[in-house]
């Protein structure tokens, strides 16, 4: 992917921070430990598991094949790195956010 102006996206939301720069995604997440996790989008895969109490987590990892969607829902968390907990109601910013992303990157979202 080649880099150019139109690929810088920041999303902010609650205690969590994406962001796209020069085909590289960084997620922040303030917690205890402020911590993050950096990868090339081109290899991004965040899988969402819906948990009880009115949360989901969204799990970020790398693809096995470049052409997976970017987001998906899963079942297992298995072979991905960085854990971020959302309230389920925020879910659908955040889907609206990879969908931007899959688009600038070229790759598929799950329905």
């Amino acid at each position: 992917m080649e880099s150019s102006a139109s690929d810088h996206k920041v999303f902010e939301h609650d205690r969590v921070q994406l962001r796209v720069d020069h085909g590289i995604i960084e997620v922040f997440r303030r917690n205890r430990i402020i911590s993050s996790y950096r990868s090339p989008l081109s290899w991004l895969k965040v899988r969402a598991e819906a948990r009880r109490g009115g949360l989901t987590r969204l799990h970020f990892g790398h693809v096995e094949e470049l052409d997976e969607p970017i987001y998906a829902s899963t079942t297992s968390s298995k072979h991905l790195l960085v854990t971020v907990e959302i309230q389920t109601t925020d879910e659908p910013l955040y889907r609206a956010f990879f969908t931007e992303l899959a688009q600038l990157s070229d790759r598929p979202i799950a329905s």
